[in-house]
């Protein structure tokens, strides 16, 4: 590295212009490049002595800015900037790092396109346990609906998602919601004779209601045809 330096120093001594330009582009890059990450080894200064270095260049990530063009709406952020630095977009970021997370501890496969996707909500009120009884939540006309969706399921591209609404994101009602959630899932193995593989294509799971605006429904059946080919 020393001796490309200085060969650069000797081109730019016999060049006819000595106006420093010349020097600049064949030792700008050389320059920049220590004065910002460095490199690994025993070099004097701030540079790291590991092989591995402790400092590195922070990324950039993509903010929101409060600052944006009403007319054109283009955001005032650090995309919008000229200079072709590497923007990360953190919420990105950190839902791929999840995903990592979960694909070293689960077997997680990537599921199918959904072609078309159908909801059947049931205002019904579910069922409450009773001492001494299996729980059985789902009422007559939810049974009606959920008979009604899986008989979709005797096709293979069909999947079937059962959701228990929980009033509030408490930790009491999302416990409630889930533990229905379970209840359903037993009642509907009792209900209906299904086969391993359309038992594989049904969920239940429990989730807050987030929409102020509209009414909650007890539960929802979500019908979606996959894209298999």
């Amino acid at each position: 590295m020393t001796a490309l330096l200085a060969f650069f120093i000797v081109l730019n001594s016999f060049a006819k212009e000595q106006t420093g330009a010349n020097m600049y582009s064949g030792t700008g890059s050389f320059v920049n490049a220590f004065s910002t990450i460095g490199l690994p080894g025993g070099y004097p200064g701030d540079r790291s002595s590991q092989v591995l270095e402790k400092e590195h260049s922070a990324p950039l990530y993509a903010i929101h800015s409060p600052e944006e063009k009403k007319e054109t709406g283009i955001n005032l952020g650090p995309d919008s900037d000229p200079d072709k630095q590497r923007v990360i977009d953190r919420q990105t970021e950190n839902f791929k790092r999840f995903l990592t997370d979960v694909g070293k501890e689960f077997n997680v496969d990537e599921l199918p396109p959904t072609r078309n996707q159908i909801v059947f909500d049931s205002f019904e009120k579910m069922k409450e346990k009773e001492p001494g009884k299996a729980h059985l939540p789902l009422q007559t006309n939810a049974v009606e609906i959920a008979s009604e969706s899986i008989m979709k399921l005797g096709r293979q591209d069909f999947e079937l998602e059962i959701i228990v609404w929980a009033k509030m994101p408490s930790e009491v009602m999302m416990k409630k919601a889930i533990q229905q959630a379970v209840a359903i899932d037993t009642q509907i193995g009792r209900i209906f004779k299904l086969t391993p593989d359309q038992k594989a294509r049904v969920t239940v799971s429990g989730k807050p209601w987030l929409f102020a605006d509209a009414a909650r429904p007890k539960v929802s059946f979500v019908l979606s045809l996959m894209d298999l080919q």
